[in-house]
């Protein structure tokens, strides 16, 4: 039986589909699924265009008012129109909106008192800060509204269309250097591991989905990260923890296809695994192998964290969204459920 290559990534870069967080509940274009309503995030402020009888100011200019804007927004409103030149063949287009989004990044040079980084949510930079503080790093990190991450990223998926691999995993490495705590774009970092010339580094391959695991913040994110996790233990000869891996996988995601199809290879390899691994014996495997089977508390922590200073600033609004994403990693909270019930 031949294996067919099966994408262990989050089917972005082959599909030219995005996987970043979309901050609104419309379907999401490379799962199909709804994705849920983003954390805050900081406003920008830029300069507005004149109003139409706005009056001249000396030396010629135009008076204009600065507008707030949402950085998430202006971030989504980029991803796409480069989403739209990728479906239309426009490499060329789609790579000038990814460099206008990293353009001037390399102004920002990280010191022992000061590091930057270009988070998507709130949410990332919360636990980018807990994870410091864990460390011992005492460096302030500033957020930088500016989409960097994600501009690299789209240059791997760029570089990755035109076959350019040591290109889109370099790129992928910035976003990651930008952005430490996206799972996505670790799952991503495996993908173009296992597309690169040469001997595979499976061992590395592996930190990459295991960092993803670690990551990982819903239940799309976990999936994918397993079901990478389950294609290297196959490439390993570990028919059994990558069947197992695939196993959980089709816990998160039930609609997934992928996992169902390596499951087929792996049984024709291993006549009668399916009857000896079931979900219990699968997640039983996996935790003797060191290979995270459940969405890290960490993430909870932090949603916590934030619903404390949501609740403190009389944020209703942003504090429902953000107690909802909570309940959707601990659904049977007492303290969770008892909050959205008085805010109701």
């Amino acid at each position: 039986m031949v294996r067919r290559f099966l994408i262990a990534g989050c089917a972005v870069l082959a599909l030219s589909a995005p996987c970043i967080a979309v901050p609104t509940a419309k379907e999401n274009t490379a799962t199909g699924k709804t994705k849920a309503v983003e954390s805050p995030k900081p406003s920008a402020t830029v300069t507005s265009a004149p109003k139409p009888n706005s009056p001249p100011v000396p030396g010629g200019t135009i008076a204009t008012t600065p507008t707030p804007i949402d950085g998430v927004v202006l971030s989504n409103q980029m991803m796409i129109t480069f989403m739209e030149r990728m479906k239309g063949g426009n490499l060329a287009e789609a790579r000038n909106i990814a460099l206008q989004m990293i353009n001037g990044n390399e102004k920002y040079v990280d010191t022992p008192e000061k590091e930057y980084r270009s988070f998507s949510t709130i949410m990332g930079k919360t636990l980018y800060e807990m994870q410091a503080k864990r460390e011992g790093r005492n460096a302030q990190i500033e957020w930088v509204l500016q989409p960097i991450a994600d501009g690299f990223y789209f240059m791997a998926m760029v570089d990755y269309q035109e076959g350019k691999m040591k290109e889109a995993l370099d790129n992928i490495q910035k976003a990651i250097s930008w952005d430490p705590v996206r799972a996505a774009f670790h799952v991503e970092r495996g993908f173009l591991m296992l597309h690169q010339k040469g001997n595979l580094d499976l061992p590395m391959v592996l930190t990459s989905y295991l960092k993803a695991l670690e990551l990982a913040d819903n239940a799309d994110d976990f999936a994918t990260a397993l079901r990478g996790v389950g294609y290297v233990m196959v490439e390993r000869g570990d028919l059994s923890a990558g069947y197992a891996a695939y196993v959980l996988a089709k816990r998160f995601d039930p609609a997934d296809k992928t996992a169902p199809q390596e499951m087929r290879f792996i049984e024709a390899q291993a006549p009668g695994l399916s009857k000896i691994l079931d979900q219990a014996k699968s997640i039983d495997l996996l935790r003797e192998r060191k290979i995270p089977v459940a969405i890290s508390r960490a993430h909870l922590d932090v949603l916590l964290s934030i619903a404390g200073d949501l609740t403190a600033a009389g944020k209703t609004k942003e504090l429902k969204a953000i107690l909802k994403q909570a309940l959707s990693l601990d659904p049977t909270n007492p303290g969770i459920i008892k909050k959205l019930t008085e805010l109701q």
